[in-house]
Parts: C-alpha cells; structure tokens; sequence
C-alpha cells in the first residue's frame, strides 16, 4: 500500500562553491567588511533556495534579517523594493531608537517610504529639491550603517528584474557605501528577463566594474546532482535509481524547480510510493508535465509578444530540432520579424541554440522538454490538428524534391 509524502524541503545539492561564498562573506561582513553578492540564473535555478540558506545561517549567528521582493505589478511605486524589506524592521524600533539612529533624520525615511507616516500626513518636502535625493539615500546608508553596528545585517533582494528604478538606484547607492559595516546585501535576479531592464543591467555592471558587487551565474544541477537529489530525498541506492535518475535529468535538464516538482507530481500520483520503508516504481519509462509546471511555463510565455509565441507555437509543432531556414519557411515571417521573435525565444530561455547538423546549419531546440510539452499542451486539440497540417504542407513545400527524404518531419 502506497504512502502519500509531500516533500517540504528537498536536500540542498550542487551548491558547494556557492555556499562557500556566502559562508566567507558572512564572516567578512561579521568581521566589519561589508559585501554585495548578486545571484542570478534561469527561473526556478535555485537561486531563492540560496537565500533561504544564507538566512538560516545568518539567523543562527544572531544577525538581523530583512527579505524584500520586487513584483511586476508594483513596479511603479518608488523604492517599493526596499520597503518591502526595510518597513517590518522599522516599525518594530522604539520611537527613541529610531530617532538615535536616523540622528533625527525620520522625516527623510518617512520621505522613503511614506508608509511610515501616520494616516492622513503627507511627507513634507524641505530643503533644496536638487539637494533632497542625495541627502535621502545618505540618510538611509547612514541608518543602516548605525542599525547594523549592534547586529550584523543581511538584506536579502528577489526579483531585480522587476524592480523600480529608483530601489536600483538606491541599491547601486547603498552597494557602494558598505564597504565598512556590518552588512551583506544579497540579490536576485532571472537572467532571462535582466535585458528588459535597462536600469538593471547598468546598475550591474556599474557595481561590477567599481568592485563593489560579485555575481554569481547559477547554472541548472548536473546529471551527478540531480543523482544526489535523488538517492538523499528517498534513500535509494544509485544503481536501483540510475536509470530513473537518468530520465528524469533529461526532461529537467537539472532545474532544481522542475526536478522537484515532477518528483512531487510523481508521489503524489502514486507512481513512486514507499513500501516497507523501501522506494519503489522507478522503473517509469515516461514522465508527465505536472500542472504547477504547465503553469510555470504558461506563465513565462504568456509575456511574450505574439510573433515570439506564435514562433515558440510552431517549433513545439515541430518537436525536433530546428533550423533558421525551417522556422521560416514553416512561419512565413519575413527575417527581421522572424530574428526579433528568435532574440525574444533566446533571452526568455524558451529556444537555446545548439550545435550545426549535418549540413553545417545551426539548431535550435527547447531549453527544456518540459517547456515544449507546456506549449504544446496549451494548444489544444484543435488548434494543434491545425497547426500540424499546416506545418506538414509548408515542410513539403520547403524540401521539395527530396521531400519524401525527409518524410519523418
């Protein structure tokens, strides 16, 4: 009889070299050094689980912790990044505390995050207008310097690609004004969306360039640790799961998220069940796309532009490898359109280019099976019958000839 399990954590893998890092800036900024480290990396990568990790290991040391999110739907309002990690802090201090450490300064924090103010005040502005951002950013360093001098500070930073250009720039401000406090900013961003955010990417490299940040490029587990996973999730010796491992390393291609969540799918399914205190069922020659993954994925293309979805709609048709001179024969699109959708497929990580075929052509394929079952799967079945014949008749045209050679397309 099978044992319904639901995972709440899966163990920690692949991420040695990364946890090294953090553990030694931790005992820099502990030692009065204070550091930026940036990670970044494909959504669902791991790079939330490393801040999860950074903040147990910070609160075991007794360090105060705060955790801000940018959303896309906020990113209009200024500073929104910083308030979501700085106000739950804030409101927590004591009035004479806080006026200890802002040295008096609270209006300008108020002027920061107007959430502070009482119901019904409105900041006042004072001073000169060109003097008045300057001295609100230095204000805010300052407090934080002060703040952290009595306990170390982790300021933990998800999600840069959707946040406001004024946090980034309050960001590139405080980045550069730690060097000496007891504080370790750590941020976070998908590096598929980082190129839409101009402010973003010169934010970075700015920070980069001045030596005041390292970033970090989190890359997709290895077959060996998506093996670890494996064998420590469930106790399972490596050669009872090699072959399930094995699978499973090629429909995720290692994203942790997807790892995960399909072995989630798959004991919740009842396809991998515990009996006896021993794993059994991995001998599946097949994995199904769970529905928090089609969602997942439904959701990063629904923010694509229709030639871009159109284009990714024809290649899930398509199902193998592509070429430049297939997509637009299938596509009908004329080149600049169809190389603007391919530069959106690439920086979205929805195509990846792989090496040339036989005939020296460069392929393009999914950056990840499961992504390709989403799309596919979000057709319809109308709309696939329709795609498919349509698709058949334009490859039939494209080979001409040698069409019949080429039947399996």
């Amino acid at each position: 009889m099978s044992v319904p399990v639901t995972f709440a954590r899966m163990p920690l893998v692949g991420r040695s070299t990364e946890l090294t890092e953090i553990t030694s800036a931790l005992d820099a900024v502990d030692g009065g050094a204070g550091r930026t480290i940036i990670l970044a990396g494909e959504g669902g990568v791991g790079k939330t689980r490393l801040v999860q990790a950074a903040q147990a290991m910070a609160e075991k040391r007794g360090w105060t912790v705060a955790l801000g999110r940018a959303y896309p739907v906020e990113s209009g309002m200024p500073y929104a990044l910083f308030s979501d990690a700085l106000l739950p802090i804030i409101r927590k201090l004591e009035p004479g505390t806080l006026q200890t450490l802002t040295r008096g300064g609270n209006a300008e924090l108020v002027l920061l995050f107007p959430a502070l103010a009482p119901p019904g005040d409105r900041p006042a502005l004072r001073g000169d207008p060109s003097e008045l951002k300057p001295r609100l950013l230095w204000n805010l360093a300052q407090f934080l310097a002060r703040f952290a001098a009595k306990k170390p500070l982790l300021l933990a930073l998800e999600n840069l690609q959707w946040a406001d250009a004024s946090s980034l720039e309050l960001l590139h401000f405080i980045a550069r004004q730690v060097g000496k406090d007891r504080v370790l900013l750590l941020c976070t961003y998908n590096d598929a969306e980082r190129d839409g955010n101009a402010t973003l990417r010169s934010t970075e490299q700015s920070l980069v360039s001045l030596g005041a940040a390292t970033v970090r490029r989190l890359r997709p587990l290895s077959l060996p640790g998506v093996d670890e996973l494996v064998r420590r999730s469930f106790n399972v010796e490596h050669a009872v799961a090699r072959e399930f491992t094995a699978l499973l390393y090629g429909w995720t291609r290692g994203n942790p998220f997807f790892v995960e969540e399909t072995l989630k799918a798959l004991v919740e399914g009842g396809r991998l069940y515990e009996r006896d205190g021993t794993w059994l069922g991995w001998d599946l020659e097949a994995l199904e796309l769970p529905r928090t993954l089609r969602d997942a994925v439904v959701a990063r293309t629904e923010r694509l532009s229709p030639a871009a979805r159109s284009l990714a709609d024809i290649a899930a048709v398509l199902g193998t490898l592509s070429t430049y001179d297939v997509l637009r024969a299938v596509s009908g699109m004329q080149d600049e359109a169809l190389l603007g959708a391919l530069d959106e497929l690439r920086r979205q990580r929805v195509l990846v280019e792989e090496g040339a075929n036989g005939d020296g052509e460069t392929t393009l394929d999914f950056a990840h099976p499961l992504v390709r079952e989403a799309l596919y799967g979000e057709l319809g079945k109308a709309r696939a019958r329709m795609l498919h014949g349509s698709v058949a008749e334009a490859l039939e045209r494209y080979r001409g000839a040698s069409a019949l050679a080429h039947a399996g397309e």
